[in-house]
């Protein structure tokens, strides 16, 4: 980034332009990632408000 004597901003892209390809591969990966935390974050709420799935899920070995 440069600056010019008018102290206007001057935006100067420096790196290679990414294909879309790889936008589209760091997008999934972002998206998966975000779905699986709030898969998770669900199923604990429903494992601390159901008796029957708190029991299941105990009787499976799991401790949450």
């Amino acid at each position: 980034m440069t600056v010019s004597r008018s102290k206007n901003f001057v935006f100067v892209d420096s790196k290679q332009n990414i294909n879309k390809k790889q936008v589209f591969i760091f997008g999934s990966i972002i998206a998966s990632s975000c779905l699986g935390g709030a898969f998770l974050i669900a199923l604990y709420i429903e494992y601390l408000h159901n008796p029957a799935f708190h029991n299941f899920v105990q009787s499976r070995g799991i401790f949450l």
